[in-house]
């Protein structure tokens, strides 16, 4: 029995299935089953019934649960323990984020790092949000930062960073005569919208549900015919290119906007924006260097809200929050 086959059980029971495990842990399916069933021959008993709807817990199955738990937090424990006695090795801190919020926060966050905190060393890696929250829950990454409406209050303690503007996003350029008109405007309401053809995520992703939220909320139904990717850059090129408009943080497309390639407008009557939060797993101890990185993240952010490329208002004064379940 090894650390590597308590970890793919204990994520494959809490995702519910083999299949999401492997999504959550970015490995093939095989690997998890092969592992699982070699756990299972040396305990000598049935762990999980497998069914074409996921996998449950067997009475053996659950006793053995809960010892595994106990037994990974206890690895954790101990990894923890020995990094005092490694004080010249870089602590590498892994961060998980959206594009959009990479945009922002990689470059200028990675250059902070490597000038002025020498002793740690910072891994980013960038997906939707949903897949940042099975980083975080399965402990690929030590920072997820993400939305208000992606958090999972049972594993996750939150630190507010800003309440970011949301913008419409159009081609800068004059060769598209449909988006003249917006060119003229100062800001645009929100019911305007639902006269431009948009491109946005489903409701799988944070930034879909927000939308649906605000549609919701104000009646107004938005076109959403267009098809999309669901990749950032895909979608800002078909903006470029004139076949529509996006509804997004200025995070994500300040380069582009200084470059001349779009423009934004801000959108009122409701204005729409959302609370970007770094979160951590509940289960694992925040470390001091945790702690440390997410104070330059903060730093970062403050720094970039400051040059008008993260527009938003600030919430550190909230301090840090757990969030509490519903």
């Amino acid at each position: 029995m090894h650390s590597k086959q308590l970890h793919y059980f204990i994520t494959t029971v809490q995702k519910g299935s083999i299949a999401a495990a492997a999504r959550a842990l970015d490995i093939a399916q095989p690997a998890i089953s092969q592992q699982i069933a070699s756990l299972e021959r040396e305990v000598k008993a049935t762990l999980l019934e497998r069914s074409f709807s996921g996998v449950n817990l067997t009475p053996a199955g659950k006793v053995f649960y809960k010892h595994a738990e106990k037994i990974a937090d206890e690895i954790d424990n101990v990894k923890l323990a020995m990094e005092a006695f490694h004080p010249a090795q870089h602590k590498k801190i892994k961060i998980g984020m959206l594009p959009s919020i990479g945009n922002v926060l990689s470059l200028p966050l990675l250059t902070e790092i490597t000038k002025n905190h020498k002793h740690v060393k910072v891994e980013i890696s960038t997906g939707p949000s949903y897949t940042i929250n099975d980083w975080l829950e399965s402990k690929q990454v030590d920072i997820a930062l993400t939305y208000q409406q992606a958090i999972e209050p049972r594993f996750m303690n939150l630190t507010p960073l800003i309440q970011e503007e949301l913008h419409l996003v159009f081609t800068a350029s004059p060769a598209y005569s449909q988006y003249a008109e917006l060119r003229e405007k100062s800001f645009i309401k929100f019911w305007e919208i639902s006269e431009l053809p948009l491109l946005s995520p489903g409701n799988k992703d944070a930034l879909g549900q927000l939308i649906a939220d605000y549609e919701k909320a104000t009646g107004v139904s938005l076109k959403h015919d267009l098809a999309y990717s669901g990749q950032l850059m895909t979608g800002l090129r078909q903006v470029m290119q004139g076949e529509g408009v996006m509804i997004l943080p200025t995070s994500a497309i300040f380069h582009l906007r200084e470059s001349g390639l779009v423009s934004t407008l801000k959108i009122t009557q409701p204005e729409m924006h959302r609370t970007v939060l770094a979160a951590t797993n509940k289960q694992v101890k925040l470390t001091q260097d945790i702690g440390h990185i997410i104070d330059v993240i903060r730093q970062v952010v403050a720094q970039e809200n400051t040059l008008n490329h993260w527009c938003g208002t600030l919430e550190f004064a909230s301090s840090t929050f757990i969030a509490q379940s519903a």
